[in-house]
């Protein structure tokens, strides 16, 4: 074995035609040797130890200065390695798990910039035909791995070579072979010149093409919008110039009484807002900021009506929230390939399909405006189907309907759920979550939205692999972020048959911890968020019986609509339990809101306004088996209870019970 690795090393070194030219110092590598399969004595880890130091040998003249250790596999914790972090560059750990495979990986213990790799990892099984496949593929990781460390600043000069006629801060004068500093013309070390190119986004901001592409939409907006003017008209308040002026000196800034499915509108034109400036190269605050603008330059437009403080908060921040979400779950779809997920990941992100056709088309690579798309993430996206059995709260019996639905969960972080030990600070999205489900009978309505966007984190593991080459150990995500819940059970209005509770959980702090433990994976999720909240206020029909049938005296939102806009508080928690084909899980929301009490449109008529609160409760329990690899069979029942108080009055309890069976399918 050991001879036949060196030789298979030796043909693949000479097909590199490596050279001592190229070492420019090594740096120290710290390699651990483990075996789960025979742990107190192997003759596999000497052999293996025997064999890196000969690989190492080979790579060049210098040699590269490794130290090799075997560990004990039986113990969770290495406390050598706390010991060794400060000493060595890399941590290259080789283990033999139970079923006979060969797991590396590579932790970069001290990265000089931030696009250096943080952890690699490579897996090698067994060729039951050819044996030596196996080691000749381990053989040229390993010696790419040695390579790379012992050449890392003459590696990073070619990469600049190749690279620099695209930077804006470097260039390289051939003449002399030295790297300069294009504003101050001085000369830089290979370091100091890679720190300036990876500090230069390689997102190529198309604001042409954003600005076209915002100005169809807003274009499109307005031409709806002026086609139902009979309908629009009812909210005309100001003529051109008056509309301007009180909307520069704060006068007409105020909450509007649109019906709900406006509102439902703006959160979707923000979203749309936000997807046209992702899909065209900015980040997630910049994308932001765009919808901000965006939406703001419409409700300039629609000078007639007030500059609504409601719609500023739905569009931009909705938008970022349920935008962003999208962008995360869709790039993952578009990565796991295969026609139907290419398809839904372009269909939840229209301006990301459009983009990335324009972009194959003009340079032939459809990631041109937007590589950080086609970074690997972690992800679990399922699509489902089946029925729902159960009684809505202001309802007096059972049906039973359809349900249709898309569940996704994507963590950005590139070493989650990976063997190794860190903590570090993730500054992009984190973590992005979205469920939305569809229920039959009542058109638009009876419809559940539930997105989280982790804006920002802190990311801690400690994994392992147990004897069985299971993951042992915990994984730990601590953040802040936004979310938005909408929660719509159809109904109609006139008849106050409806409930709806929606928020924008405008910042809160999320938390997600994964514990591993003998083959369970055991994930506990929470998070707290401070609300912007469109309610149907509960106690609104007990409510009117009590002030004579008439609603006269109250905010326009409240007497035409039946809702009011709220302030309050949603949290969200989660745990599971999966192992082998089974999963079983709990889900809860509970949110609180109150209404508010100022700067709403026509607020001199609201003579008496109420004090109106309401709350939601939901608990859902599901137990879930896998059939296949990508098929599953879910039942799950929900219990949803609504509560509400006028003026302290509180009315009955709505309780709201569904039954659900579906059929999963797994991306």
């Amino acid at each position: 074995m050991k001879f036949y690795f060196i030789t298979a090393l030796t043909c693949f070194l000479l097909t590199m035609s490596l050279t001592a030219e190229a070492f420019t110092g090594s740096r120290k590598i710290l390699v651990s040797v483990g075996d789960l399969k025979e742990n107190s004595y192997s003759l596999w880890k000497k052999e293996t130890c025997a064999l890196v130091h000969a690989i190492g040998n080979q790579v060049s003249d210098s040699g590269v200065d490794v130290t090799c250790r075997t560990f004990d596999t039986a113990n969770f914790v290495d406390p050598y390695l706390k010991v060794a972090q400060g000493q060595f560059a890399y941590h290259l750990r080789i283990t033999r798990t139970f079923h006979d495979e060969v797991k590396v990986d590579v932790t970069n213990w001290n990265r000089r910039h931030q696009t250096d790799f943080t952890n690699l990892g490579w897996n090698f099984r067994e060729d039951r035909l050819d044996k030596s496949k196996r080691q000749e593929a381990m053989a040229k990781a390993l010696a790419n791995f040695f390579f790379y460390a012992s050449n890392e600043e003459a590696f990073k000069a070619g990469l600049l070579v190749n690279g620099v006629h695209e930077s804006n801060r470097v260039e390289y004068d051939q003449k002399k072979g030295v790297f300069l500093d294009k504003q101050m013309r001085q000369e830089l070390t290979i370091n100091q010149a890679y720190s300036l190119y990876e500090g230069e986004s390689e997102r190529k901001k198309n604001y042409l093409r954003t600005g076209v592409e915002l100005g169809v939409l807003l274009s499109a907006g307005m031409a709806v919008y002026y086609k139902n003017l009979v309908y629009n008209k009812q909210d005309f308040d100001y003529g051109f110039r008056d509309g301007l002026r009180k909307k520069f000196n704060g006068e007409a800034i105020l909450y509007d009484d649109n019906d709900k499915f406006a509102n439902y509108g703006h959160v979707y034109a923000g979203v749309l807002y936000y997807q046209v400036a992702r899909a065209n190269g900015f980040n997630s605050l910049e994308s932001f900021l765009v919808g901000f603008a965006s939406s703001a330059a419409w409700e300039f437009m629609e000078y007639h009506e007030v500059f609504s403080l409601n719609d500023q908060i739905l569009t931009p921040v909705g938008g970022y929230v349920i935008g962003e979400a999208s962008y995360q779950i869709s790039c993952a779809l578009l990565q796991k390939g295969g026609k139907v997920a290419k398809a839904l990941g372009y269909t939840i992100n229209p301006g990301l399909a459009m983009n990335h056709a324009i972009d194959k088309r003009m340079t032939g690579d459809k990631y041109a405006s937007q590589p950080d798309c086609k970074k690997p993430r972690w992800s679990e996206i399922s699509m489902y189907i089946g029925l729902e059995h159960g009684q809505k709260a202001y309802e007096g019996s059972k049906d039973t309907t359809y349900v249709l639905g898309l569940e996704a969960d994507v963590v950005n972080i590139e070493d989650y759920q990976k063997p190794g030990s860190s903590s570090k600070l993730v500054y992009d999205t984190a973590l992005a979550k979205a469920i939305v489900e569809k229920s039959g009978g009542d058109g638009t309505g009876d419809l559940k939205v539930i997105a989280q966007v982790v804006m920002a984190a802190y990311h801690e593991k400690k994994l392992d692999l147990d004897p069985q080459g299971q993951l042992r150990g915990y994984d730990l995500i601590l953040g802040v972020g936004s979310a938005s819940t909408w929660r719509d059970r159809g109904g109609e209005r006139k008849s106050n048959t409806e409930d709806f509770y929606g928020t924008i959980n405008v910042l809160g702090a999320t938390a997600r911890a994964n514990v591993y433990y003998k083959g369970y994976n055991i994930q506990a999720e929470f998070g707290f968020y401070g609300d912007f909240a469109m309610v149907k206020a509960w106690a609104l029909n007990d409510f009117k019986e009590s002030n004579g049938g008439q609603l006269n005296d109250q905010y326009g939102v409240v007497r035409k609509r039946g809702y009011y806009w709220g302030l309050g508080t949603s949290t969200l928690a989660a745990l599971s339990v999966e192992k082998g084909s089974v999963r079983v899980g709990y889900e809860a929301q509970v949110s609180s809101a109150h209404d508010v009490k100022n700067r709403h449109r026509n607020e001199a008529d609201a003579t008496n306004p109420a004090d109106f609160r309401d709350s939601l409760v939901a608990h859902k329990i599901y137990i879930r088996f896998r059939i296949t690899k990508n098929l599953s069979f879910q039942l799950a029942h929900e219990i949803l209870q609504r509560e509400g108080s006028a003026n302290g009055i509180k009315t009955r309890r709505g309780t709201d019970q569904r039954t659900t069976g579906t059929l999963v399918y797994l991306f």
